[in-house]
């Protein structure tokens, strides 16, 4: 490509408007996801989550402060699961 048409301020300006475009695109498409439920992979999340605690506190000596943090792990995990299958979907499109 010359530099002529390289340096032409229509160019960078058309460069930056289709680099706003794309960048919005996935933006826009992660905004509609995170109002959707995704129900199969919260529930996942949480049997996995609750399996992994179950297993944790039958090791533990009983105390309540230690099984009350436990029952954080299948929220977190539920959460966070969420999120990876939305950037998935999100950026597996490109």
């Amino acid at each position: 490509m010359p530099r002529s048409i390289c340096r032409s301020a229509n160019y960078t300006r058309r460069f930056h408007i289709i680099r706003e475009k794309n960048h919005q695109k996935p933006e826009e498409i992660k905004r509609v996801l995170e109002q959707e439920s995704h129900l199969f992979i919260v529930i996942l999340g949480a049997v996995i989550g609750t399996i992994l605690s179950i297993f944790i506190a039958y090791h533990l000596k009983p105390n309540l402060l230690e099984y009350a943090m436990l029952s954080v792990i299948p929220f977190a995990l539920s959460y966070s699961l969420r999120k990876v299958y939305i950037h998935t979907l999100v950026y597996s499109q490109e």
